[in-house]
């Protein structure tokens, strides 16, 4: 009996890891409803449930009224029993926000909720299929099941992963080299949440040019609203780059439990040193360099593997943006599996790196051995690090960014280790001069 469950595991042992993966990701989502995981991650331990979601259906209900879709006061429930500041662009609201609000608010979260639900069957299920149906398919397909960002995305009612799906399907198209596949998806990435328009390197140095041209008149379409409301331009930049505020703002901003990009590292490591620092010189140092040493391997590398560039721009996204929430990290869950489904070389980092991000960080041992847990404020964060250790506040916020550095450095590298090639330029400029699909057309 026990030879023949040894066997049956050594020949199913992937399809066992399916089972599992999906039964701890019932474990996980049952917590939405009993709330065992918040304590886990600073934003469910902080802020209240669908919190992130009232946003996006305030947003509707003040487009529809003709209301500014970024001034913002909390304390009204007129609408929502309580809501975060508008951050997207005007257009989402006005395509997405506005149908939304036929629903009451928590109708339209739980609503929000399977929606989620669905697509990440849907995900798991194509994996499976376009991964060839193998071991390595059932591993990748179980991926998607077991990783805790996603459970602060559902908690928070955020947006990141229709991003991941819609990201899924342009690296499926980037790995089969198809436009077709790839632009759709790419174009309602980009009036979703639009960070996905660091993919747009990848796409001129593929040559896709109706994806970029489309994109570039979709995002124009929010001209208009800031040309009306002037001062919402404000406003909305201030509500997506708060680091880049001075004096006691970008301070408060600095020093978040919840940011979690490379960025928040660096400035919360400085932090513990110098309490009046805020890192920014560093930061910035980082910034370009990653930003630049990405640039090079897309353009300037002799073979270059669009897979692994794809993985490079969305890695880079946690490098140097300003602000990187823990639920923002399942827009790297695609880039993991696909690379295990189809990078066999660099299969051991993605599972590495997929096991850092996927668990929690240290936030539970330090709120309940050292010191303070946050205690929910109506209007933003109270901060919990300062009751921690200055070893904590480092490995808490290195836990997910340094291991993603790590990927994006051993892809940059592997890409540029093919050798500097600078007839990109003339290629480029020939590009520019007659795009291929004109070329193709006469």
């Amino acid at each position: 009996m026990l030879k023949t469950v040894s066997e049956s595991l050594k020949a199913h042992w992937a399809l066992w890891l399916l089972g599992a993966a999906i039964v701890i990701h019932l474990l996980m989502m049952a917590s939405l409803f009993w709330g065992y995981l918040n304590p886990f991650f600073s934003d469910s331990d902080s802020l209240p449930q669908g919190t992130d979601f009232f946003a996006i259906y305030e947003a509707g209900r003040s487009a529809a009224e003709n209301r500014s879709l970024y001034s913002y006061d909390f304390f009204d429930t007129s609408v929502t029993p309580y809501h975060q500041p508008y951050r997207y662009i005007p257009f989402f609201a006005y395509a997405f926000a506005v149908p939304v609000n036929a629903l009451p608010p928590w109708w339209a979260y739980w609503g929000w909720v399977t929606l989620y639900e669905l697509l990440l069957v849907a995900n798991a299920y194509a994996t499976w299929r376009i991964a060839g149906r193998g071991r390595w398919a059932l591993i990748g397909a179980g991926m998607w099941f077991v990783f805790t960002p996603f459970y602060l995305e559902q908690y928070m009612g955020q947006f990141s992963f229709l991003m991941a799906t819609m990201l899924f399907w342009v690296g499926i198209g980037v790995v089969r080299g198809r436009e077709a596949v790839a632009g759709l998806p790419w174009l309602v990435s980009l009036v979703t949440k639009s960070n996905s328009a660091v993919l747009a390197p990848l796409f001129l140095r593929l040559g896709w040019w109706r994806s970029l041209v489309g994109g570039a008149l979709l995002l124009s379409l929010n001209v208009p609203y800031f040309i009306a409301r002037p001062d919402d331009l404000e406003l909305f930049y201030r509500a997506n780059f708060p680091g880049l505020l001075s004096g006691a703002e970008q301070q408060f901003a600095a020093f978040q439990p919840g940011d979690l990009g490379a960025v928040a590292f660096i400035r919360n490591s400085l932090l513990t040193l110098e309490p009046a620092s805020t890192g920014v010189p560093v930061a910035l140092l980082l910034a370009t360099g990653v930003v630049g040493c990405s640039l090079a391997a897309t353009f300037l590398a002799r073979k270059f593997d669009a897979l692994a560039l794809f993985a490079i721009w969305i890695s880079a996204f946690f490098l140097f943006y300003d602000d990187v929430w823990e639920h923002h990290y399942v827009m790297l869950l695609p880039v993991l599996v696909l690379l295990v489904a189809f990078r066999p070389s660099v299969r051991p980092w993605a599972l590495l790196v997929f096991v850092f991000v996927a668990l929690p960080t240290p936030y539970l041992l330090l709120t309940q051995v050292w010191g303070t847990r946050l205690v929910p404020d109506p209007a933003f964060y109270t901060a919990s690090q300062e009751a921690w250790p200055a070893w904590g506040v480092v490995l808490h916020h290195a836990a997910k960014p340094v291991p993603v550095f790590a990927l994006w450095a051993y892809l940059t590298a592997s890409q540029l280790r093919e050798g500097i090639d600078f007839q990109w330029l003339s290629t480029l400029r020939d590009s520019l001069w007659r795009p291929a699909w004109l070329r193709s057309s006469r």
